[in-house]
């Protein structure tokens, strides 16, 4: 089993900056709950001890920040499996960072993957904040 978690330590959006009104840029901290969520499950598994289970705890942790390494719009990167990414918009940073760890856990021969992530907050603007979008 993999349980894999995406954590973004701080999120500005990049080049396509975080701004205006409601756009929480004080708040992305939280953008590493993924990861959080990983570390608390590992510490639950190893008090646990389940004998027979084999478990990968993956975290994947950058920043998202202007800089002169930053991503920018129209760039293209290879990802860690060789296939390439244009970036169109820098603030899709977590979704590289998580494909990235994704086929990290692949290699590692794990079977099952559950993958935590604050993903997007269009799911808040599609289903509000009383409802969590979640995929199988």
């Amino acid at each position: 089993l993999g349980i894999v978690g995406k954590g973004l330590t701080f999120d500005s959006g990049g080049y396509n900056l975080k701004a205006g009104a409601g756009s929480m840029i004080e708040m992305m901290k939280f953008d590493m709950g993924g990861s959080a969520a990983v570390l608390g499950a590992a510490r639950a598994v190893g008090e646990i001890a389940p004998a027979g289970v084999e478990v990968h705890f993956i975290v994947a942790s950058c920043e998202n920040m202007v800089s002169g390494y930053g991503m920018r719009p129209g760039d293209v990167l290879t990802a860690s499996n060789g296939k390439t990414i244009e970036v169109n918009n820098t603030d899709a940073e977590g979704r590289l960072t998580l494909a990235d760890a994704l086929v990290y856990a692949e290699k590692q021969g794990v079977n099952k993957v559950v993958d935590i992530a604050t993903l997007t907050g269009a799911c808040m603007v599609a289903l509000g904040g009383d409802i969590a979008g979640m995929f199988t």
